[in-house]
């Protein structure tokens, strides 16, 4: 890109922002299936396979595909009487979302269950051909207008950058990654996370957090040109957290965003 005139390096760039949101965050379908609301939690997540034929690679029911490169290899199995999701990426980039609107002020604490069995060789958030991750719960707030203003909060499982490092997404600069989990110590191990999605909006974005308009799962490894496979389980938004834990020490990359402390709260099985 070198040599091009300022103004078209930025146009450039917001293009590129522009189609990173629309791949996370794709238009509201009228008819889109409902969330499992109860008096405690709004469940988000429905595994169930797909009756219509014309959804791509294994799509459960009420997700839309979205892909960013490569082939999407989507599977929903079974493991103990429950389904689960399978997201495989060999050189690619997917990500499939649901529709769900909630109030964080009544449902803040967001809680899910995920197992990684394969990272991304060498990738690492913080550098811009590197950033590939096995998967990312990404949490989204609709702004209009929505292809370009969208907010998205990702939690992250890392192959490198630390637990707890915050960092905003160089393409666009509406995502934020919080790590969660990174490296190899948790592969092949189902784990249960929480974190307060309120509190951690209020810190990366300094203001009160409009309505969730949806929920994104991602896995990536196309800068790395490897591959990666994650699953998940139960996904759903609680009134009250189910656990209390001590936060780790809390990571910040200060060059991106600058005096925000944001607590992890991980809770393993």
């Amino acid at each position: 890109m070198a040599g091009l005139p300022g103004m078209w390096v930025r146009s450039l760039c917001g293009v590129l922002a522009v189609a990173f949101i629309g791949f996370l965050t794709p238009a509201t379908s009228q008819g889109a299936e409902k969330s499992v609301a109860a008096d405690n939690s709004v469940v988000v997540s429905n595994y169930a396979k797909s009756k219509n034929t014309t959804q791509a690679n294994g799509l459960p029911q009420g997700w839309k595909l979205r892909i960013w490169q490569g082939e999407p290899d989507i599977k929903v199995l079974t493991e103990n009487g429950k389904n689960i999701l399978r997201l495989r990426s060999k050189v690619a980039s997917i990500s499939i979302y649901k529709d769900v609107e909630l109030d964080l002020q009544k449902f803040p604490h967001l809680k899910w269950r995920w197992k990684v069995t394969q990272l991304p060789k060498n990738a690492d958030a913080r550098i811009n051909n590197k950033d590939d991750q096995a998967a990312g719960v990404y949490v989204v707030f609709p702004r209009f207008p929505s292809m370009i203003n969208s907010q998205l909060l990702a939690y992250v499982w890392e192959t490198s950058a630390p637990v707890g490092t915050v960092l905003r997404n160089r393409r666009n600069p509406m995502v934020h990654y919080i790590v969660v989990r990174s490296g190899k110590g948790r592969l092949n191990q189902w784990i249960t996370e929480e974190r307060n999605v309120r509190e951690d909006y209020r810190k990366v974005f300094g203001e009160e957090p409009p309505m969730v308009g949806g929920i994104s799962l991602l896995i990536d490894t196309d800068d790395t040109r490897s591959q990666a496979e994650s699953f998940f389980s139960k996904i759903e938004f609680r009134k009250r957290a189910h656990v209390r834990l001590t936060p780790p020490a809390n990571r910040l990359v200060k060059s991106l965003i600058p005096a925000m402390l944001i607590p992890t709260i991980g809770s393993p099985e």
